[in-house]
C-alpha cells in the first residue's frame, strides 16, 4: 500500500431516531498507508501454500507458521498441518516458521527423513548471521526482543550453535543489573520498535567503552510504525487488527494510543464494539505484519456499514 485509504459515509441513527441521509455527519474511514502482510509473512504464505499444492504427501508446520489464528486456520483447510513438535510429524514435508528456528530444527528434521521448507525471513536470517559475526568478533551478545518469541528462540539457538551466548534484554532500565564486558554487541528482534533499541543502545553507551549497535530492526517494521503514527494523529479511535500473539501487533496498539487516541487491538471484525465508535468520526484501521488483506477488508467493511466501494483496492488505493 503506498497511500492511506479513505473513506466516507453518514453514520447512520447517531442520535437512535430517524434522520435524513443527506443531514447525517459523515464518519471517515481511514486505513493506514502501509498495513498487514510484510514481505517475509507474504513469502511464507506462498511458500506453503506452493508446497501443498505441489507435494503429494503431508504438509505440516512446526509451530506456527505466522502469528495469525483465522489464517492458520484458513491454511488449515487447505491441507496444511500444524505441529507444535518436531518429534510427533510422520513423514512428508514440515515448513519452518517465516520467524525462524534454531539450525538444529532443520538438522533434526532432514534425520527424521522429513523434507524441509524454511520459510525463515530473509531479514530474520540477517539477524541471525549478525549474532554469529558478533560473538566470533569477541562481542558479548545484547539481544533487545520479546521473551519466549519464536524469532528470539531462533536468534539464540544460532549463536548457541557456535559455542556462543546471548543476553536478551526488553526495557532500558534491566541495563543496570546486568555485568556486562568491555566489548558489547548490540541487536535486536526485526519488530522492535526503533526508540527502544534507540535507548538500550544509551544506557549500554554509559556503562561500555566499545558498543557495536547493529540495527537489526525490519525496514517494513518501520514503515508499520511509521504508517500507524501518521494515520492515528488524523483520528478520533484506532482499530489495531492483527493476531493476540503477535507482538507487532501489540506495538502498533501502543504506538496509536501514544498519540492520544482510544486503539483497541482485535482479531477479528466481531470483536468491534459499537461504544468504541460512540461519537467518533474518524476511524483508523492498521493491521499487524501477519494479517492478511482479506481480514482488513472484513474490518473496513463492518466499520463502513456495508459493501465497500468498488474502486476499494487495498494494494493499490487510489485515495
Amino acid at each position: 500500500m503506498t497511500s492511506s485509504m479513505v473513506l466516507e459515509k453518514p453514520i447512520e441513527n447517531p442520535t437512535g431516531t430517524g434522520s435524513d441521509p443527506s443531514s447525517l455527519p459523515k464518519r471517515k474511514l481511514i486505513v493506514a498507508r502501509a498495513a498487514g502482510y510484510c514481505f517475509g509473512v507474504r513469502r511464507a504464505i506462498e511458500m506453503a501454500q506452493s508446497t501443498r499444492e505441489r507435494f503429494e504427501g503431508r504438509v505440516t508446520t512446526l509451530g506456527k507458521l505466522i502469528h495469525n489464528p483465522q489464517e492458520i486456520a484458513r491454511l488449515q483447510e487447505k491441507g496444511i498441518e500444524a505441529s507444535d513438535r518436531l518429534t510427533t510429524i510422520k513423514g512428508g514435508a514440515i515448513v519452518l516458521s517465516a520467524h525462524g528456528v534454531p539450525p538444529s530444527i532443520p538438522r533434526e528434521a532432514r534425520e527424521q527423513g522429513l523434507r524441509v521448507v524454511d520459510t525463515t525471513c530473509p531479514f530474520v536470517t540477517k539477524v541471525h548471521r549478525a549474532a554469529v559475526k558478533l560473538f566470533q568478533e569477541g562481542y558479548q551478545i545484547l539481544l533487545v526482543g520479546d521473551a519466549g518469541h519464536t524469532e528470539i528462540i531462533g536468534i539464540i539457538g544460532a549463536v548457541e550453535e557456535v559455542g556462543g551466548k546471548v543476553t536478551r534484554i526488553s526495557l532500558p532500565e534491566e541495563v543496570e543489573s546486568l555485568v556486562l564486558g568491555k566489548k558489547v554487541g548490540i541487536i535486536s528482534q526485526t519488530t522492535q520498535t526503533a526508540a527502544l533499541y534507540g535507548a538500550i543502545v544509551a544506557e549500554v553507551s554509559k556503562r561500555v567503552r566499545e558498543v557495536k549497535a547493529i540495527n537489526t530492526i525490519c525496514g517494513a517494521t518501520d514503515e508499520l510504525q511509521s504508517a500507524a503514527v501518521d494515520m492515528a494523529q488524523r483520528c478520533d479511535v484506532a482499530i489495531v487488527v492483527g493476531g493476540k500473539m503477535s507482538a507487532n501487533t501489540r506495538r502498533l496498539r501502543d504506538l496509536c494510543e501514544k498519540q492520544g487516541i482510544s486503539a483497541y487491538h482485535i482479531e477479528t471484525p466481531d470483536e468491534i464494539r459499537e461504544d468504541w465508535l460512540f461519537g467518533k468520526e474518524t476511524v483508523g484501521i492498521t493491521a499487524g505484519a501477519s494479517t492478511p488483506d482479506w481480514l482488513i477488508e472484513d474490518t473496513a467493511r463492518r466499520l463502513y456499514g456495508g459493501n465497500l466501494p468498488e474502486d476499494w483496492n487495498l494494494t493499490h488505493p487510489d485515495a
